[in-house]
C-alpha cells in the first residue's frame, strides 16, 4: 500500500525539512517524462514472460462469496500490450483442443499488437479505444503533487480529475472523462507504481442501450521493479456495476502477477509442444 509522507497538518515525515528537498516537478511535465521512459520499459519487457492469476468471486443474494472462478495465464508483452495464453480454469489444465485454440488466439493477439505498433510508428492513432498519454492529458487535469512512500520507495503522488470542458468523442474518451483518482510515480525511476481510479460518473455505450457502467466503480493498478532492471505489472483490482443489454452484472476481480522469467529472444512461446529456454532469475 501507499502511504502519504505528510501529516494532515502538512508536516513532513522524517528528519529532513521540506525546505531542504528539491521542489517537485510540474505534474504534466512529470507525466510526460514517464511516457518518454516507457519506450525503454517496453524494450526490456519484451524479454520477459510471467504468470497471471485472475480471481472472480460470485456472490449470493446476501452479498457473501459463494464461489470464485479462477483462470491462470502465461503472459508476455509486445510493445505495451499484454499477450495472454490461458493455461487453466479453476485449477484444471486445458484439453488438447483448448490448447490449440489458444495457439490461434495468441497469434491473433500478437498480430493486433504489431498492427497497433505500426500505426504508432507512423504517427497514427493506435486505435480509438486505446488509452494514450495525449488522451489522458486532454481529458484530465493533474494537481496536488506531493511526496509519498509506496512499496518502500520514495514516490510522487498526484490527484487527477476530469477537465470540465473536455468533450468525449470515443468510448475511451468517455471513460477518461468519468475517472478521477490518485497516481503514484517512483521519484527516481519516473515510473508509475500505483493508480487508484474511481468512476465519478456513469459511462454509457449506445446511449445506455448497449451497455453502461455505474458511478462509484473503482480500479487499482500496481507495478513492481523486477530483477533490478524492469517495471512489470504486479496487481490489478476491479469493482464495477454494469448493465449489458438490460442485464445487471457486478464485475469484481483481482489479478496477481508472479514468476517473472527472462527468456531468450529466439524462444518460441507455445502451448507446451516446445520447451522454453528461460534464463535469469525468477521473482
Amino acid at each position: 500500500m501507499c502511504a502519504s509522507a505528510l501529516y494532515p497538518q502538512g508536516k513532513v515525515l522524517g528528519p529532513e525539512p521540506a525546505a531542504q528537498r528539491a521542489a517537485p516537478p510540474d505534474p504534466a511535465t512529470l507525466i510526460k517524462t514517464v511516457a518518454e521512459n516507457q519506450k525503454q520499459i517496453d524494450a526490456a519487457r519484451k524479454d520477459y514472460i510471467f504468470h497471471r492469476k485472475d480471481e472472480e468471486p460470485e456472490f449470493d443474494s446476501a452479498g457473501q462469496v459463494k464461489s470464485t472462478r479462477i483462470k491462470e495465464y502465461e503472459v508476455h508483452f509486445i510493445g505495451p500490450w499484454q499477450i495472454e495464453r490461458l493455461l487453466s480454469k479453476d485449477g484444471k489444465p486445458l484439453t488438447e483442443g483448448e490448447r490449440k485454440k489458444q495457439d490461434e488466439e495468441v497469434r491473433k493477439q500478437e498480430a493486433k499488437a504489431r498492427a497497433r505498433i505500426a500505426r504508432q510508428e507512423s504517427s497514427e492513432d493506435p486505435g480509438k479505444n486505446t488509452i494514450t498519454l495525449a488522451k489522458f492529458l486532454a481529458a484530465d487535469r493533474f494537481y496536488k503533487l506531493r511526496r509519498d512512500t509506496c512499496q518502500g520507495r520514495e514516490v510522487y503522488a498526484m490527484d487527477f480529475a476530469p477537465r470540465p470542458d473536455f468533450q468525449p468523442h470515443s468510448l475511451v474518451d468517455k471513460v477518461l472523462k468519468a475517472l478521477g483518482g490518485t497516481l503514484w510515480i517512483d521519484e527516481q525511476a519516473k515510473q508509475g507504481v500505483r493508480l487508484e481510479g474511481r468512476f465519478l460518473e456513469g459511462v454509457k455505450v449506445g446511449a445506455g442501450l448497449l451497455a453502461s457502467v455505474q458511478k462509484g466503480g473503482n480500479v487499482v493498478l500496481e507495478q513492481r521493479f523486477v530483477n533490478g532492471e524492469v517495471w512489470m505489472p504486479s496487481y490489478v483490482e476491479i469493482h464495477l456495476d454494469a448493465h449489458v443489454f438490460f442485464i445487471h452484472k457486478s464485475i469484481n476481480g483481482i489479478s496477481t502477477y508472479s514468476d517473472y522469467r527472462k527468456f531468450r529472444v529466439d524462444a518460441k512461446i507455445t502451448s507446451g509442444a516446445e520447451e522454453q529456454k528461460a534464463v535469469g532469475s525468477k521473482q
